[in-house]
């Protein structure tokens, strides 16, 4: 097992997301009126210092064309201020948007659900999920989920998820706008830990509640990669530190327990295999579909491929030869090469290897994703292709779309992927990071509680398999097991970039919340 040190060195950044911008020209009036400047300071009440605290807050309103007709929605960008010490000073504005269905004329509906999004990283801001898969405005891809060329269009969400529950999208502190108000090099390095974090983006939570009358509405928290983490953690945080009891979360190809995906024990590489031989079948070299592929290697995964490692003889590897021969055809690699590496597959060897011969690299967001290896001699790849591409496409589109549509006012830089955020993130020293306990505490103080943990088949950074193992250890008793679901969907770590995989994930999200409110009605 690796120091957390190392694991958090050896974990990119996005899974650490990831793990979305631009306006059409010519946006039409009757679709989209200019902010009404006279909300464009915070008129909430304020206590201690922060009188003269300023929001920056922008009202707008739009329409969302749907298959169902016209969905009307007003859009509300605006910094929340985090307050720390005995003077409860603000020591930080957060960037949120929020988005609440209705007419014009209408108020908020109090008891429509709210779901609270988050990207991962640490470090990551949140609009990964908003332009890419959750809001009005999406970032058109290729059909096959590639980067478009810049600048990306902009585009109507024909998925997004307000038509079954309004929206706030937070960046923590350190990412998009968000940033701790004294410039000293230390201000946001408390909000950058685990507890920090969890803590801070609860406060966001309980404040944008109570800001906008929504205590009675039913609450969700959704989260992407180390997001997925952060949410099953804050809703721990809020039921035992504010009293907040959210009705369900939705988990987008998150890590929820880093052991799972630590390559250094058997474990890990077991659970990675599905996805990598689903990567080879879709790339040509495996056989059968993605599906097939991948079931094949669910099987032998944590059968034959366990019992194979723990009895390897490495002094006798010959007598492994047909051990290594079958991992080999399953993830596409030579056996001499399995044998190698005595029976693991690290994933910088999938990546760089499976298309050698074609001078081609693997991303690790999407193994099928491929791009021209930058440098093939280096012992690594030294960046990943699809990772990188994507930081150019969503800044520029939501530095675009907060200015044009949401009427931002701002000289702040957009940090959409903050490298100084994840490599100052202080991880627990004695123990590797997991947040499956909190979400057992949750589930069972929370008995009307749903889980969705959503997941990319060809994600080879939080494999699917990691939190299916997870789940299958909560303790919950047989008939309440449907609580919490795991759904696999063509697509890597962002399966959104892809029509389909946006469409399927939001049809499961909203499962998702009728299912919650359901079971809440009954109880």
């Amino acid at each position: 097992m690796p120091s957390l040190r190392r694991l958090s060195r050896s974990l990119p950044l996005a899974v650490m997301i990831p793990l979305l911008l631009g306006p059409p020209p010519g946006w039409a009036q009757d679709r989209h009126e200019r902010p009404d400047r006279s909300e464009t300071k915070d008129a909430a009440p304020s206590t201690g210092g922060d009188a003269a605290f300023d929001a920056q807050r922008s009202v707008t309103r739009h329409s969302l064309p749907l298959a169902a007709g016209p969905l009307a929605y007003g859009a509300t960008a605006e910094f929340l201020p985090l307050r720390d010490g005995a003077k409860e000073e603000v020591a930080a504005r957060v960037f949120t948007v929020s988005y609440t269905a209705g007419p014009d004329s209408a108020p908020p509906n109090a008891g429509r659900p709210v779901t609270f999004v988050f990207n991962g990283g640490p470090g990551a801001a949140s609009a990964y999920m908003h332009l890419g898969a959750v809001g009005p405005k999406v970032v058109g891809f290729g059909p096959d989920g590639t980067l478009a060329g810049p600048p990306a269009p902009l585009l109507d969400n024909p998925d997004s998820w307000l038509s079954f529950t309004d929206l706030v999208f937070i960046d923590p502190v350190g990412t998009g706008y968000s940033r701790a108000t004294k410039t000293d090099g230390d201000a946001e390095k408390r909000f950058w830990s685990v507890e920090g974090d969890t803590r801070s983006m609860a406060e966001i939570v309980r404040l944008w509640l109570t800001r906008n009358g929504r205590w009675a509405s039913p609450k969700f928290l959704a989260g992407e990669s180390y997001g997925g983490f952060r949410i099953a953690k804050m809703a721990d945080e809020l039921i035992q530190r504010t009293g907040v009891a959210v009705n369900g979360l939705i988990l987008v190809s998150p890590v929820v327990d880093f052991a799972a995906i630590d390559e250094d024990g058997i474990l890990g590489p077991a659970l990675k295999l599905p996805a990598m031989a689903a990567t080879a079948a879709a790339l040509g070299r495996a056989p059968g579909t993605p599906q097939q592929a991948a079931e094949a290697a669910e099987r032998f995964a944590l059968g034959p491929y366990l019992t194979g490692m723990a009895g390897l003889d490495y002094g006798k590897l010959g007598e492994s030869a047909d051990f290594f021969g079958e991992v080999g055809r399953l993830v596409g690699l030579p056996a001499e090469q399995i044998a190698r590496q005595r029976g693991r597959v690290p994933m910088n060897v999938f990546t760089r290897e499976l298309l050698r011969d074609q001078g081609r690299v693997l991303s690790i967001y999407d193994g099928t994703f491929t791009a021209p290896d930058p440098d093939p001699g280096a012992s690594r790849v030294p960046f990943d292709a699809f990772l990188r591409g994507t930081v150019p496409t969503y800044t520029t589109a939501f530095a675009a779309y907060a200015t044009a549509e949401l009427g931002v006012r701002t000289d702040v830089p957009y940090r959409l992927l903050s490298d100084p955020v994840n490599r100052g993130w202080e991880w627990p020293r004695m123990s590797v990071p997991s947040a499956a306990d909190s979400l057992q505490t949750a589930l069972t103080l929370q008995p009307s509680l749903r889980v969705l943990i959503a997941h990319g088949r060809t994600d080879l950074i939080t494999p699917y398999m990691a939190s299916r193992w997870m789940a299958a250890r909560l303790e919950l008793p047989p008939a309440e097991r449907d609580r919490v679901r795991v759904t696999v969907h063509e697509g890597g770590h962002m399966m959104y970039t892809r029509a389909g995989g946006r469409a399927s994930l939001a049809a499961d999200a909203r499962g998702l919340v009728e299912e919650a409110l359901r079971a809440a009605a009954i109880r």
